[in-house]
């Protein structure tokens, strides 16, 4: 660590320390359930507590559950983005004012953007998922980080803020050539002599696994990367090995939502995740049913957040499907998700046939909170059209939408907008938010 790295590092844990080590004790909890420490059967005693205390809070506070008579988790409903969004104010615990909580929005990667809301206890073992999950590539609190992803107003930090945390946010919208060029000459620039730990979308990093085939690795070679960390879409295998043939380091997966946390990360085998069992009870259910799925059985992926107390997410579906699978670690067999679906997405392509990042149109989306459900879909060269489920008896402004559209894929494209009453699903019960149905995208 270099000096300003290590003043970051001290300064954050004397802060924490006398906000009484909230973070500390948060992180102290995920190393004892994920690194072996605690037994699978005093893990799942926790586990059982959490449960009992939250249950019991939500059935008091939460105007959605109050006077339910469930007492076992497996007997409550199962929620949906679009039924927290239909009845927001019912899921606010009545102890806490929504004035005084941390918002979150959602890119929408299954269409359906919306905001959630934590108490400030669960943003602190959000922080402590960051530097558990990032620990396992090498990171500490205060190195440096190199963001790779979309730019936008809503999620863009603070000069400040930036400095802080030491964090470099890299815009990964153009993802052309040309593109990945210059962000390997802004990595080299900003990792000279300190490294850093990179992290963005699977889907960013499969367009430099691309550019690499094209051009090999020698303009990575002074990049100096210790740790790269992929997520928000499917991490191929062949993606992962260029990385880290290219940056000479480790290459995880991590899977994360905005409305929840970090839920797991693989590294013992690939896409196979250990799921975060501290802070998170996660079930797998039958597509077609809210019966829980058999092992190896592909279903939808369901989460309890047993610290958001403030906007309690009890049998929160995902919208993610996966299997569990029996993995050997530290000579424990430990259950974990593979056939990990992952949000379906297509490459899309600017006017000028570069390839963008489809990330940067859910980011584009964020702002419009009527719209239930969305596809973008690229239709011809340079022509697109946004279909659109909005919520009865609202408006979108076209215009407005066009615009933010066309700073993404040009000033000169073509963007029709259009009202549909649902966004088709596939077999697995997702949605394709971004569609390219232009010759498969090849120009």
């Amino acid at each position: 660590m270099t000096i300003f790295e290590f003043l970051r590092n001290q300064v954050f844990w004397i802060m924490d320390l006398l906000r009484g080590a909230q973070v500390k004790k948060a992180y102290d909890l995920l190393d004892n359930c994920e690194s072996g420490k605690w037994t699978e059967s005093e893990i799942a005693e926790y586990q059982e507590k959490q449960l009992t205390f939250l249950l019991q809070h939500v059935k008091t506070t939460v105007p959605y559950y109050m006077e339910k008579p469930y007492s076992d988790i497996s007997n409550w409903p199962v929620v949906s983005k679009t039924i927290i969004k239909d009845n927001q104010e019912k899921f606010i615990s009545t102890r806490y004012k929504k004035e005084d909580l941390i918002v979150m929005s959602t890119s929408g990667s299954t269409g359906t953007p919306f905001r959630c809301y934590q108490n400030i206890e669960k943003k602190r073992h959000v922080n402590a998922e960051v530097l558990y999950y990032n620990g396992q590539t090498g990171y500490k609190i205060g190195r440096r980080i190199i963001y790779l992803r979309s730019v936008v107003q809503e999620i863009s930090k603070s000069a400040i803020s930036q400095f802080a945390q030491n964090i470099y946010l890299l815009n990964c919208t153009d993802l052309s050539d040309t593109g990945i060029e210059t962000k390997l000459k802004f990595i080299k620039k900003y990792t000279k002599g300190c490294g850093a730990m990179m992290m963005g979308y699977s889907s960013t990093l499969d367009a430099f696994r691309k550019y690499f085939d094209k051009y090999g690795f020698d303009k990575a070679k002074e990049c100096n990367l210790y740790g790269v960390i992929g997520g928000s879409t499917m991490l191929y295998d062949n993606t992962r090995n260029a990385i880290e043939k290219a940056f000479n380091c480790k290459c995880f997966s991590r899977y994360a939502n905005e409305e929840n946390g970090f839920l797991g990360q693989d590294g013992v085998k690939n896409n196979v995740f250990f799921m975060n069992r501290a802070n998170y009870y996660v079930e797998i259910l039958k597509l077609d049913s809210d019966e829980a799925a058999e092992i190896g059985e592909i279903g939808r992926i369901v989460v309890t957040d047993l610290y958001n107390y403030a906007m309690p997410m009890l049998r929160y579906d995902t919208g993610d499907v996966g299997a569990w699978e029996k993995i050997e670690y530290n000579g424990t067999e430990r259950m974990a998700i593979g056939n990990f679906g992952g949000r379906v997405v297509d490459m899309i392509f600017n006017c000028d046939g570069e390839t963008i990042s489809p990330h940067s149109i859910s980011t584009a989306m964020w702002k419009y909170q009527n719209v239930e459900q969305y596809q973008f879909a690229q239709i011809g060269k340079g022509i697109y059209e946004i279909r659109l489920n909005i919520v009865s008896n609202t408006k979108i402004d076209e215009e407005e939408l066009k615009s933010s559209l066309k700073v993404i894929v040009g000033d000169r494209s073509t963007i029709v907008v259009k009202y549909v009453n649902e966004i088709p699903v596939l077999t697995s019960g997702k949605r394709r938010y971004v569609v390219n149905e232009y010759t498969n995208g090849l120009f």
